[in-house]
């Protein structure tokens, strides 16, 4: 039986940007994380990270203003994204309370709906989306760049699964 682990959610801030970047696998995104951040202290999203001890072992970000929000005509649309949980500390709840989390912040700030997108390759996050009420909204292509920490461009294509929630 797995111990119970005290995490803590709480919203990153400049000193876990290099901990985003997940022992190097994410450092590609280090441009991408400040302009989170930036946003972050603007109000335009959040971001949240998981933390047990001193160590971060999950992150989530949200962002208020999304492009899904012209799907859902009159509803205030929040976009979870970027959802990570170090593989040591998945099946213990840790994703489960960051979403959750995430879930209570859109509703104090009045948003009535969820997005969240997942790789289709991605079985486990996807069982665990449908497990707290996120259901198949659509397809996207995943397709999207961005440029890193040393100015080149990269093109990712990674079909996704785009799945919504009423709070």
């Amino acid at each position: 039986m797995l111990e119970a682990l005290d995490v803590i959610i709480r919203n990153a801030d400049e000193r876990d940007l290099l901990a985003l970047e997940w022992d190097g696998e994410y450092t590609r995104f280090r441009r991408l994380y400040r302009e989170a951040m930036h946003e972050a202290r603007k109000g335009k999203r959040a971001i949240l990270v998981a933390e047990v001890g001193d160590l971060v072992v999950g992150q989530l970000f949200v962002n208020y203003h999304s492009t899904w929000r012209k799907s859902f005509f009159g509803q205030r649309t929040g976009y979870l994204h970027s959802f990570r949980v170090k593989p040591n500390f998945r099946n213990q709840g840790v994703g489960r309370n960051l979403i959750a989390q995430a879930e209570s912040m859109l509703v104090q700030r009045g948003f009535n709906r969820a997005v969240i997108s997942v790789a289709q390759t991605n079985e486990a996050a996807l069982r665990l989306y449908q497990s707290l009420g996120y259901e198949l909204f659509r397809e996207d292509p995943g397709r999207w760049s961005f440029k890193d920490h040393h100015n080149q461009i990269h093109h990712i294509i990674e079909p996704a699964y785009v799945l919504r929630k009423s709070l």
